[in-house]
């Protein structure tokens, strides 16, 4: 299972992972608290580096030894 993660500061910003997850046939970070166990990767939207939240999801991943890729359309 992918995972979907980026900033999500505004509604716009948690729209826009929520989109990412559709198009990847994935799920929001933010809504994968259980679901980490099964995830085969990590996607990041742009900025996500500046989100101490999506931070932490890379750092759940790497630590995991998920790969972890950066989304680009």
């Amino acid at each position: 299972m992918i995972i979907v993660t980026g900033p999500q500061s505004t509604d716009d910003e948690v729209g826009a992972i929520a989109e990412a997850a559709g198009l990847l046939g994935g799920v929001p970070a933010y809504a994968a608290v259980l679901q980490w166990a099964t995830a085969t990767a990590l996607y990041c939207l742009a900025g996500w580096e500046k989100c101490p939240v999506a931070v932490a999801d890379v750092t759940i991943a790497e630590s995991a030894g998920l790969p972890v890729h950066p989304f680009t359309t």
